[in-house]
């Protein structure tokens, strides 16, 4: 598990995600097809927060769109993870 540490937008506090889940194939397959089958929405979104989902969703205010909210904040960070570790990896290949 590699984690980030993320905030979401008019939030107190921190949140945290498994990179590792948020980026993986498995899970945004289960994303995708939330419309043929939404209990694996909801397993995905479980593994991706580290069983830390429904405590996040109570802090967003409960309502289901909250959920986009906090997987939006959670993929910019991994994002901004990702650009930062190609920086390091460019970095690395032209020191050689």
């Amino acid at each position: 598990m590699t984690e980030i540490t993320f905030t979401v937008p008019g939030q107190d506090g921190e949140f945290t995600a498994d990179y590792d889940e948020l980026t993986s194939y498995r899970t945004n397959k289960q994303f995708a097809m939330s419309g043929k089958n939404p209990s694996g929405m909801f397993e995905a979104f479980e593994r991706v927060f580290a069983g830390h989902d429904e405590e996040y969703m109570d802090r967003l205010g409960g309502s289901v769109e909250a959920t986009g909210v906090l997987m939006q904040a959670a993929f910019e960070a991994a994002k901004a993870k990702n650009s930062s570790a190609s920086s390091v990896t460019s970095k690395v290949i032209a020191a050689k």
